[in-house]
């Protein structure tokens, strides 16, 4: 059915694409297929610089405000920009 009754949900991925199975179900299927597992790349994690500007590839990046991480931002932004 392309459009579900109310109340019910569709599921999209369950069997072998299921997320509880896909970790041991993919690599078996491969394994039967007699495609070769591929290694995960080892990930290399880049130190964060809040200054560094990707444009002009310098330390020119100034903070001039912080919002916080909950409630509206429209109040925050008004009083920011009153400030200028």
């Amino acid at each position: 059915m392309h459009i579900l009754p109310k109340g019910l949900v569709r599921i999209r991925h369950f069997g072998i694409l299921g997320s509880s199975t896909k970790q041991t179900t993919i690599p078996l299927i491969h394994q039967i297929l007699g495609i070769p597992i591929r290694e995960k790349e080892s990930r290399i994690l880049e130190t964060y610089n809040p200054r560094y500007c990707t444009c002009c590839q310098k330390e020119s990046m100034v903070s001039i405000h912080r919002i916080p991480k909950r409630g509206s931002p429209k109040a925050v932004f008004s009083a920011v920009k009153n400030q200028f």
